[in-house]
């Protein structure tokens, strides 16, 4: 039996996490489903959403599974969920997670590596790492700095209590606030109106910006690769000829 769902509509691939009557857990098998999906990414696929079964996003790693049997065993679980969150932030597509009522542990590294995470208002991010004596994970130690910054990512992380959304929202973690259950249709308009972007611009731009802010030298470089495979596209023909005809521009990837 298959623990996601997953529909493409349009160029928008919605991904589901469906294993509602354990709260979604982001398990290995998940992980494996999820990444057969994406690894390669189907051409046609513009935008990703993430979102969960039953209106709960995820409860995070497997607990059940924990410990593993050895410290050997324990780095290759690790290796394998750093590889699944480096799939997912070097997509080279629009991402977005549709977060209602909670994402806990790992799946708040999962949301963390989209490029816009919305929530319902009632929803919390739980960080209970502290809580029970381990590190966090998920990449989370990365992409919770890069987001509300790193000492207040450190307070969070230490503290361990719930963040809600709407505190969430006010430090940078959450990027759009919306009404309980408007989360996923709030994601697919998001998803929608970005993937009308030119893909090669979402792709250079997310590639540069992979590792972290560059340096000012490191910019450059990236600025000048980039325009340098783009100015001679018929995207950018057609971004121009749009821009000088007052229209919106139909990017072909091309």
């Amino acid at each position: 039996m298959s623990l996601i769902r997953t529909e493409l509509a349009a160029g928008i691939l919605t991904i589901t996490l469906d294993e509602p009557a354990r709260r979604n857990p982001l398990s290995a098998d998940m992980r494996a489903e999820i990444s057969a999906v994406l690894s390669p990414l189907p051409a046609e696929v513009r935008a990703v959403v993430f979102t969960g079964a039953d209106s709960v996003f995820s409860a995070g790693g497997d607990l059940a599974s924990m410990p593993p049997e050895s410290p050997e065993a324990s780095d290759e679980r690790m290796a394998a969920v750093a590889d699944f969150i480096r799939l997912v932030a070097g997509l080279p597509v629009v991402t977005v997670a549709a977060v209602e009522k909670a994402a806990a542990g790992a799946s708040v590294g999962l949301a963390c590596a989209c490029d816009v995470i919305v929530a319902g208002r009632s929803a919390q991010f739980l960080l209970p790492f502290t809580r029970l004596g381990i590190v966090p994970d998920g990449g989370l130690l990365a992409l919770l700095p890069a987001r509300v910054g790193l000492a207040r990512a450190r307070r969070l992380m230490i503290a361990g209590d719930p963040v809600r959304a709407e505190d969430g929202a006010a430090y940078g973690l959450v990027d759009h606030l919306v009404e309980d259950g408007a989360a996923l249709s709030t994601a697919a308009e998001v998803a929608a109106r970005l993937a009308a972007r030119a893909p090669g611009s979402v792709r250079a731009i997310k590639q540069a910006l992979s590792v972290g802010a560059p340096s000012l030298d490191e910019a450059f470089a990236a600025e000048a690769a980039g325009q340098r495979a783009l100015f001679f596209t018929a995207d950018f023909r057609e971004g121009k000829a749009a821009f000088f005809d007052k229209r919106s521009p139909e990017f072909t990837g091309e």
